[in-house]
Order: structure tokens, then C-alpha cells, then sequence
């Protein structure tokens, strides 16, 4: 036997050995993220609200009646804002103050020589409103004042609604802002911790 024959007969011998799966065509795969389900599900109906209030300004609210805890839900409200910002095609957001007269909180400073971050969490601080068991009256409370964050059961409140207004901006992100939030990291940091409300 020659020995073309017998490289022949070996190469034969190792393709009807190797399994047809091995040449088939691999499973389609979803190829765009649009395709693949979304890692954090939707929220129920009146959970999330929106409104536009002017060419790049929103409010966001969340509402709920079951409470968990207060950065469970803001950090909710914050990868929805990152959400926005993505869906219409804007680098970053800022966060719009909700202040009234007697707040006594002072307003963040920029700080151009200060150290640069694509957010800080710290400076996520959307207003609340919420009704305890038994009472039919709204309590508000907001991050600009002294007074402390309720503090009570869990199960005493009954309803709760948490609300921002956020700018969005295209372009190079302001980093010396400390109310400046990059979107893409936000959501990045916040996909796989927050869940819809109930």
C-alpha cells in the first residue's frame, strides 16, 4: 500500500469518526441585546411613571405599596433614570434638586480641579411621599432637610411614591458635577441589584 493511499484510508477513517454535530451549523443565537429577554423585568402597571417637562427635562416617580427599603427603591429610580437617558440617546443626566425654602442642606459645589467620577451615589437624593396605616394623610420627607428618614415597620406603610427630576444632557459629561450621573455605568452598576417595586 502506498503511502497516499494510507493517508487516504487515516483521513477517512477520522472524518466518519468525528460526530455530523460537529459540522452542522451552530444554534441561531439572539444577536442583538434587543433580542434577549430584559434582565430586570418590567414593573406592573402604575409602578414607574414619566413625564416630560420640556426638551431634555423629566420627572420620575415610583410608587408602590409594599415597602422594602429606602435605597432599594431610590437605586430603582436611579437605573430607571439611567434607562431614559440611554433609550433617548444621552450619555449622562443631572439630577434636579427638589428644594423648598427651609432645607437646610447645603447645594453640592462643582469642583473643576476635584476628583473625576462618572456618578456619586451619595448625591441621589430624590424627594418621598408616603401614608402609614391607619392614617389617611400623604407624609412627606426630603433628603435636604435635617429630619431623619422614617424609620418605623416596614409594614405600616402602606404607600409610598419617591420621585426626581433629572436633566438629560448628550456630549462630554460634566465629571466636576457631583449631580452629573453617566448612564451607561449606572445602569452597568445597577442591572443586577434593583427590581420593580411592588
Amino acid at each position: 500500500m502506498g503511502r497516499g493511499a494510507l493517508i487516504w484510508r487515516v483521513l477517512t477513517g477520522i472524518l466518519l469518526v468525528v460526530s455530523p454535530a460537529a459540522w452542522s451549523e451552530p444554534a441561531s443565537q439572539p444577536s442583538t441585546p434587543a433580542a434577549q429577554a430584559p434582565i430586570v423585568p418590567p414593573a406592573k402597571p402604575g409602578v414607574f411613571s414619566l413625564q416630560k417637562r420640556g426638551a431634555a427635562r423629566y420627572h420620575l416617580a415610583v410608587a408602590g405599596h409594599k415597602f422594602t427599603s429606602r435605597d432599594e427603591i431610590e437605586k430603582y429610580l436611579l437605573y430607571r433614570a439611567a434607562e431614559l437617558s440611554l433609550e433617548q440617546k444621552s450619555g449622562w443626566f443631572t439630577l434636579i434638586e427638589s428644594r423648598s425654602k427651609g432645607d437646610t442642606q447645603p447645594v453640592p459645589k462643582i469642583d473643576p480641579a476635584g476628583p473625576r467620577y462618572s456618578f456619586r451615589m451619595v448625591y441621589w437624593r430624590p424627594v418621598w411621599r408616603y401614608k402609614l396605616a391607619g392614617q389617611a394623610d400623604w407624609k412627606s420627607w426630603s433628603p435636604f432637610t435635617n429630619a431623619s428618614f422614617w424609620a418605623g415597620d416596614a409594614k405600616t406603610m402602606t404607600d409610598f411614591e419617591v420621585s426626581a427630576d433629572i436633566l438629560l444632557h448628550k456630549g462630554a459629561m460634566n465629571d466636576a458635577d457631583p449631580l452629573a450621573f453617566e448612564a451607561g455605568a449606572v445602569s452597568d452598576l445597577l442591572v443586577n441589584q434593583v427590581s420593580p417595586p411592588e
